[in-house]
């Protein structure tokens, strides 16, 4: 039997780690509850398709990206390099690329760890409803980003894909993500800093960002956002592979 004064230890020591514990969460719930409202709320939840041309700045070129996505079912980039077109698609649980660059101009099946990765930029709502999604989100302190300070929040998705939130204090918009997959057997880490948001249809994305990865090593990639559709009308059949 406990000596008394040790069981209240215990005790004591029981309550300080449930009541940590649920403040813990209590606050992370406030930081996505303040962040989804300053993303655009539940206008969110009316997401279903999106169109987004860019211009990416990649050892002195300038690429132009169009990406079409529709949520959680098709994914769909379009880059164009020195005149050829590579394209990248994911339909459901299939994915396949045609790339002229490496003497591919016929599509071809992308390796399944490649599929799971395009699969989750499926999702065009992000930590919305997150729970419903089956996304584990932790809250790991507080850091100082250039200057800004944010919240550090982890988001493990059910395919074990980890990506850290780094969410402005003040503007509640996320300033960096950091994520961490496996593409080709290979672990990469990527790190995507995020700026100028504008808001579209009430809706607000980040249309400059400047892109790190492990895959290419003292590589900056700038990208910025020349057009952004929300809701287009998008064929499905883009997202199957051709014969």
């Amino acid at each position: 039997m406990q000596h008394p004064k040790s069981l209240f230890k215990l005790l004591s020591l029981s309550i300080a780690i449930c009541i940590s514990s649920a403040v813990g969460a209590q606050n992370l719930d406030e930081i996505v509850s303040k962040h989804v409202k300053a993303m655009g709320g539940e206008k969110l939840g009316k997401l279903q398709s999106m169109k987004i041309s860019a211009e990416m700045d990649i050892m002195n070129m300038k690429v132009p990206i169009t990406t079409t996505i529709v949520q959680n079912k098709g994914f769909r980039s379009e880059t164009t390099v020195q005149g050829m077109t590579v394209i990248q698609a994911v339909n459901g649980n299939t994915g396949w690329a045609i790339n002229p660059m490496a003497g591919n101009a016929k599509a071809t099946a992308l390796p399944e760890d490649a599929v799971k990765s395009l699969a989750n930029e499926t999702d065009l709502t992000g930590l919305y409803n997150y729970k419903e999604k089956g996304y584990k989100l932790t809250l790991d302190g507080e850091e100082d980003l250039a200057g800004a300070k944010v919240y550090k929040v982890t988001m493990t998705l059910p395919g074990g894909v980890r990506r850290i939130n780094y969410i402005s204090k003040d503007t509640f918009y996320i300033l960096k993500i950091v994520a961490q997959t496996t593409v080709n057997g290979q672990d990469i880490m990527s790190e995507n800093t995020q700026s100028d948001f504008r808001t579209v249809d009430g809706i607000y994305y980040p249309f400059t960002s400047e892109v790190t990865t492990s895959a290419m090593p003292g590589t900056k990639m700038g990208l910025k956002i020349t057009s952004l559709e929300v809701n287009p009308k998008v064929d499905p059949n883009i997202f199957v592979m051709p014969q």
